[in-house]
């Protein structure tokens, strides 16, 4: 039996980073087809996941509708990031399917992925672990990757890949490769398991 997770982490919040909608039509339209997560999970790197319970309080906005509550994330944990990531600029990576990866969860389950070609998403996600020691219910080493599918079998797993790698290629006219500036992390939260995660914290990253 899994470990309970602790009171204070939840997985219905993450902190993450999130592909500009400039590159992600390649990765929606395979994740359609090929991910059983794409109803509740926009294309994204997980940074720290399970994140902290209840990140985010309701602020008033208005409408002319009238006025209407909006999740914004609380100042305390906001700060607390933006201390992580004061000396950490924003960077360029590429995410590669020439070839995309795949880890092995069985004879029977794969996980198709693009990762980045920098090890500055390692970087950054160290200094945020480190801010946020208390996340600490993940222990495996930390691969950035940013999942398009799964698959039942190796054959499964290479055509999956096979058909993300021309996704991109037809997308890029070039390589099958998406240059990303990474300029941000965020933190997203679902209000129920079944729901879809949204944007509740955008944190620029540091100056150069």
């Amino acid at each position: 039996m899994a470990a309970q997770l602790a009171h204070h982490l939840s997985h219905k919040s993450a902190l993450a980073l999130l592909p500009h909608a400039t590159i992600t039509s390649p990765i929606e339209l395979v994740r359609r087809e090929h991910d059983k997560h794409f109803n509740r999970w926009p294309p994204h790197i997980n940074l720290i996941y399970p994140f902290l319970a209840s990140p985010s309080e309701s602020q008033p906005t208005n409408s002319h509708m009238g006025e209407q509550n909006s999740p914004c994330l609380k100042q305390h944990i906001q700060q607390r990031i933006e201390k992580a990531v004061k000396t950490i600029p924003s960077f360029r990576t590429s995410l590669s399917a020439d070839p995309p990866g795949v880890f092995s969860h069985g004879k029977r389950s794969k996980t198709v992925w693009l990762g980045p070609t920098s090890d500055r998403a390692g970087q950054l996600q160290a200094a945020l672990q480190a801010e946020f020691s208390e996340c600490d219910a993940d222990t495996r080493p930390f691969v950035p990757h940013l999942s398009i599918g799964q698959a039942a079998s190796d054959a499964g797993a290479q055509r999956l890949g096979e058909t993300i790698r021309a996704q991109v290629l037809e997308f890029t006219k070039t390589q099958p490769v998406l240059d990303w500036d990474v300029d941000r992390v965020f933190v997203i939260e679902r209000k129920g398991y079944h729901d879809r995660f949204r944007v509740v914290g955008a944190i620029e990253l540091g100056e150069m």
